[in-house]
């Protein structure tokens, strides 16, 4: 893994996105035909904002 753990001054969830590789989760998504019927929330922005909810300890996903 090329990309730098170790961030200072950066929020947490700030931290995790920049782990994250937009195009490999995209591609994924892709060949799994995951997006085929979403509505408003690709794979990518469902998974950005259920790490959100986690580490804002929501109940739910109305609370976002």
């Amino acid at each position: 893994m090329s990309k730098s753990i170790f961030f200072t001054g950066q929020p947490i969830l700030n931290q995790l996105l920049n782990l994250l590789d937009r195009g490999k989760i995209k591609s994924i998504a892709r060949a799994g035909k995951h997006d085929h019927y979403y509505k408003h929330f690709d794979t990518y922005t469902h998974l950005i904002t259920m790490l959100y909810c986690a580490l804002n300890k929501c109940t739910s996903s109305r609370e976002v």
